[in-house]
């Protein structure tokens, strides 16, 4: 994989607030802003991709948006002993 080095302006406040979740994780400021960059853009990509699906099938029927929603509530709940669940590992 190749790096490359980039500037970037964000708040303050946001910068601190990434500087101790770098640090509760046990990585580098850069470490930790790349990870949440690559998981943005895996979140983007499949919303995109979602998209494409729903323009050619159309929107989902009721019983299927209950059993997405219900699956999203699952995979996005904050795990409940505080530790880091499977979905958040890749």
């Amino acid at each position: 994989m190749s790096l490359e080095r980039v500037t970037i302006t964000i708040p303050s406040e946001t910068l601190e607030a990434v500087r101790q979740a770098a640090e509760r994780d046990g990585l580098s400021v850069s470490a930790w802003l790349s990870r949440a960059a690559e998981k943005a853009a895996k979140i983007e990509t499949g919303l995109a991709a979602a998209e494409e699906v729903l323009a050619e099938l159309g929107p989902p029927t009721p019983e299927e948006q209950a059993w997405v929603d219900s699956v999203m509530d699952l995979v996005t709940r904050p795990p409940m002993d505080g530790s880091t669940s499977h979905h958040d590992a890749a």
